[in-house]
């Protein structure tokens, strides 16, 4: 039986690829690969982005075996309609679905059917924790960000901690910047003080609502170097912005002095002073970006800004507990919007 290897792609960087009815994601530099069944006669595989903003436009694209663009006879359907051209776009949100038919050598072929969202993004909030375990007081911001983790997951937080054993070099350069005088300290989006006693009113009344630029991640471990890809996309020109990523660790156990062992109204009551083994969480261990962000290359609306990294990770992190945060931030260092993501995983565009 003559096989033919058939794909169709809608070449944007991050992608699906399937194969019959199974769905993996592949995290290996978006190669793409085919198999062969001996009882079909045809093997074809989509490539799709899943998530775009609204208007964004998708390019469809079908290759042949070698890779070569095939650019006659074919037709998309996106739901079932057949569209005009080899792009796609949506000023509503929405989950579609896109395949193409085209004919090799008098054969009609129809390709699988893939997926695919068109969405209005939604805001996640940065949380800063400037701490330290010396700081008797300073559990009570962590207490505060567990109160936020309970009403909204549209929270980045970054614990930056101060003459401890976690304490990073520039920590004191991100509290000249951020007017950090005292301990504990937080802030909301890098730059609003959030005062004691941390209510979540300040960040829940901002956290998921509906914004207009997106973050996803993507990246992959190889030994100790990290390699990471940050995309921006916006409904508006990305102007005067940068962007910001950082590597976070949870699960780090110190002493924590404790200040409210003997306060019956604080989740720390009677805990010991210090609080042996104290979990911290979000620690952060290093700044693959400038520690206020890389300059992003002035970009036209809803076109993505693409930036790649790659790192030496001290063999001391706990690989499974690493996580990256990005932030989007203004040229007066306000953040906009966030994402965060395990390291060796993918986070879309949300």
């Amino acid at each position: 039986m003559m096989k033919r290897i058939l794909s169709v792609s809608l070449l944007l960087c991050l992608g699906v690829i399937i194969y019959s009815c199974s769905k993996t994601e592949d995290f290996s530099g978006f190669n793409q690969e085919t198999i062969e069944i001996e009882d079909e006669e045809i093997v074809s595989a989509l490539v799709v982005q899943s998530r775009a903003l609204r208007n964004q436009v998708i390019d469809l694209t079908v290759v042949d075996d070698n890779g070569d663009q095939v650019s006659e006879g074919v037709t998309y359907y996106v739901d079932d309609a057949a569209i005009t051209g080899a792009a796609f776009s949506s000023a509503s949100e929405g989950t579609f679905e896109v395949y193409a038919k085209y004919e090799v050598n008098g054969t009609e072929v129809t390709t699988d059917t893939e997926s695919f969202e068109v969405i209005i993004p939604k805001r996640k909030v940065v949380l800063e924790d400037y701490t330290g375990a010396w700081c008797g007081y300073c559990p009570r911001i962590s207490a505060a960000i567990e109160n936020c983790h309970d009403l909204t997951e549209h929270i980045a937080v970054v614990a930056i901690h101060n003459d401890d054993e976690m304490a990073l070099p520039f920590e004191e350069d991100l509290r000249d910047t951020f007017e950090v005088f005292g301990f504990p300290s937080g802030r909301i989006n890098r730059t609003q003080n959030w005062s004691n006693p941390h209510p979540v009113g300040p960040v829940t009344e901002l956290a998921g609502l509906d914004t207009n630029s997106a973050i996803a991640i993507r990246s992959q471990i190889n030994g100790n170097t990290l390699a990471a890809e940050v995309r921006v996309v916006s409904e508006d020109n990305l102007e005067d912005m940068k962007l910001v990523l950082y590597l976070v660790e949870d699960g780090i156990l110190s002493d924590q002095t404790n200040y409210f062992n003997q306060d019956e109204t604080s989740p720390y009551f009677d805990q010991g002073n210090p609080i042996i083994d104290f979990y911290n969480h979000d620690v952060l261990r290093m700044s693959l970006s400038g520690i206020l962000g890389d300059e992003i290359t002035s970009t036209p609306a809803l076109e993505e800004y693409t930036k790649n990294y790659s790192v030496n990770l001290d063999p001391s992190f706990d690989q499974e507990k690493l996580k990256l945060v990005a932030m989007l931030v203004q040229a007066d260092n306000t953040a906009v919007n966030a994402q965060f993501s395990d390291v060796d995983a993918t986070k879309d565009f949300e």
